[in-house]
């Protein structure tokens, strides 16, 4: 599948590569797969890892140390190349079915990957690692990174319910957020968050109109300060 997905490329080829991922380590079919990385809600995800782990006996010794296997360190050379080395503005307006990766897609896929090989028991060490990896890569201190258009993919990534359910303020919806699932500090989303305030691209597209004229586009920075400091 690897060769295959570098030949088709855009988001047929990384969809491509992250299931080839699962299906090696975990011996699913391709719909399940698919079921996992993008077709399925993130709760109908989350509900099939938990049978999974349920099913399979760990029979590798935990050591309090994490460190991600190959197929975890490959997820994290595609989580870069698509969507942490966002340069353009342009990048994120990348149609779901355009040969351009979409980094909010590519995100969401690669992530979903890497909840689907952490074993429950390395969940709060392999979060850990994850936030120091993410903290390097994006140079992020105290809340400032230079790597804005970045820090505001992750956050559409991280902190906002899955955009293709076409979700809305008002629903009553409780999908899980993807930095939740992944355990990842609440503090080093608040910096994540604040190193890409007022940013619009930190805003789902089909939300921003709505925010907008529900809080006055004069109001756009105190949103993201309240979020902040939610």
């Amino acid at each position: 599948y690897q060769a295959t997905a570098f030949l088709i490329g855009g988001k047929n080829g990384i969809i491509l590569e992250c299931a080839d991922i699962i299906i090696s380590n975990l011996g699913l079919s391709m719909n399940e797969a698919e079921l996992l990385l993008f077709a399925g809600s993130v709760n109908e995800m989350k509900d099939f890892v938990t049978r999974i782990y349920r099913k399979v006996q760990i029979e590798k010794k935990q050591f309090a140390e994490f460190f991600p296997s190959e197929s975890q360190q490959h997820l994290l050379w595609l989580l870069e190349h698509y969507s942490m080395n966002v340069r353009k503005y342009g990048e994120f307006n990348a149609a779901i079915n355009s040969m351009r990766v979409n980094p909010v897609f590519a995100g969401r896929v690669c992530f979903r990957a890497w909840i689907c090989l952490t074993q429950p028991s390395n969940k709060e060490s392999s979060a850990k690692w994850l936030e120091k990896w993410l903290r390097n890569k994006l140079g992020l201190n105290n809340g400032v990174s230079s790597k804005r258009l970045a820090c505001a993919a992750l956050v559409r990534i991280l902190l906002w319910a899955d955009e293709a359910s076409g979700l809305e303020l008002t629903d009553g919806d409780e999908e899980p957020l993807l930095a939740v699932l992944l355990g990842l500090n609440g503090r080093f989303m608040a910096e994540l968050a604040h190193a890409c305030c007022g940013m619009i691209e930190s805003i789902p597209f089909h939300l921003a109109d709505e925010i907008m004229s529900g809080l006055g586009g004069s109001n756009l920075f105190f949103f993201e300060s309240e979020l902040l400091n939610a």
